[in-house]
């Protein structure tokens, strides 16, 4: 028998997101020195979230809902595999359980130099309200050089309820050569 622990809180899932964030600047910051394709840093990001989450599953682009393929009625886009951009319903990040509908965090992320937000936004608050997933936790991060230009926006219940970006710059100001 496996136990199944509870959701962390608010607070908690701050704290590990932040540490995540944290261990990526501190070990990965050529990533964002040569501007590699967002997800690259998805990736890397989902490997310290996996450290941060022990008791939870970290996927990039997880497609799936149990066995059917992810949807939401907002996103109207045709996605191919060659979208270096990655313009797709998928969420970049999920902290889950697999095959189990619970979802603790989608997360949405942007390099600095990237584009428009507005598309993330619409699915972090589906996400965070469609019947189908209700994550937890949404969170916008704006990722790159320099860090006074980061963000970190909390989304519940498809809505954008908080701000975490202060709290990440003040992490990172102690991170080497920041």
């Amino acid at each position: 028998m496996r136990l199944i622990l509870p959701y962390p809180s608010e607070e908690e899932v701050k704290q590990r997101v932040i540490a995540a964030i944290a261990r990526f600047y501190r070990h990965d910051p050529e990533l964002l020195d040569v501007d590699v394709n967002e997800r690259t840093i998805t990736h890397k990001l989902a490997e310290y979230l996996q450290d941060e989450f022990p008791e939870w599953h970290v996927d990039c682009e997880y497609n799936r809902l149990g066995t059917d393929v992810k949807r939401l009625s907002l996103i109207s886009e045709v996605v191919t595999p060659f979208d270096t951009e990655a313009k797709t319903v998928f969420p970049d990040i999920i902290i889950h359980r697999r095959r189990k509908k619970k979802n603790l965090l989608v997360m949405e992320v942007k390099k600095i130099s990237g584009d428009d937000e507005t598309k993330d936004y619409e699915k972090l608050e589906a996400f965070t309200q469609d019947p189908n997933y209700r994550y937890c936790f949404g969170l916008f991060l704006r990722i790159g050089w320099p860090i006074d230009h980061l963000e970190l926006e909390l989304f519940i219940q498809g809505e954008k309820t908080g701000n975490w970006t202060e709290d990440l710059r003040q992490a990172l100001l102690g991170v080497n050569g920041l």
